[in-house]
């Protein structure tokens, strides 16, 4: 005979809601000190380190994968939440622009006037997306991050398998053959982490493919 405890029927639990937007005013203050403070620092380092980096990596200082890493990464640290993570991605893409210039000029290089650069209009777009999918990375449901992660892999495995065609010539082939590893291995540990089926990982890998297409047709009809 069953007992009482162990017929019980147990609702499940209800799907967390608000993650997406339930900032509190601490929360918020907190990702915006660390976007700025974050973007600031590594932008201005950025100009130091074309001069400083080893020859095999040097490249990073110059890149659309190095760029776009460095932003993912910081709005990921700010914990921002994906409505307000893609505000601040706007933010920190320009600030890591904007500060890299700054530091230039004082380094005594001319950069040019403030956000009249290519990369100023690449950042109005490509923050959004990329802040968004940080955030997505830091809180949403396990299917969503591994979707949320192909925007960055896309444009690292795009650049890389486009330098590799272009520029292998003028530049060392490491950073952009570490790039290509670097998209593969953060799909791959989102895939795994989310532990997806076969028909998610399908998903997932087809949106990464039509993502790099994407992305090297960019650079090839625009930023080239």
């Amino acid at each position: 005979m069953e007992t009482l405890e162990s017929s019980r029927f147990v609702e499940p639990a209800p799907a967390r809601s608000g993650w997406w937007h339930a900032e509190t005013r601490s929360s918020a203050l907190r990702a915006t000190v660390v976007a700025v403070g974050g973007a600031v620092l590594i932008g201005g380092l950025t100009s130091f380190a074309q001069q400083y980096l080893p020859p095999w990596i040097n490249s990073l200082s110059n890149s659309a994968g190095g760029w776009t890493m460095f932003s993912f990464l910081i709005v990921w640290l700010s914990r921002a939440r994906p409505l307000l993570a893609g505000v601040i991605g706007i933010v920190v893409f320009q600030l890591l622009v904007e500060s890299y210039s700054v530091v230039s000029e004082w380094r005594g290089f001319d950069d040019g006037d403030p956000f009249t650069s290519i990369w100023t209009l690449v950042g109005l777009v490509a923050g959004p997306l990329l802040g968004v999918a940080a955030g997505l990375v830091r809180h949403a449901p396990p299917e969503w991050r591994a979707l949320a992660v192909t925007p960055l892999s896309a444009v690292l495995l795009g650049e890389g398998i486009w330098a590799l065609n272009t520029v292998a010539d003028t530049t060392s082939p490491v950073y952009w053959t570490l790039e290509i590893v670097l998209a593969v291995g953060f799909l791959l540990a989102a895939i795994l982490h989310g532990r997806l089926t076969p028909r998610d990982i399908s998903l997932v890998g087809s949106v990464c493919l039509l993502g790099t297409l994407g992305f090297v047709s960019v650079l090839v009809f625009v930023l080239n």
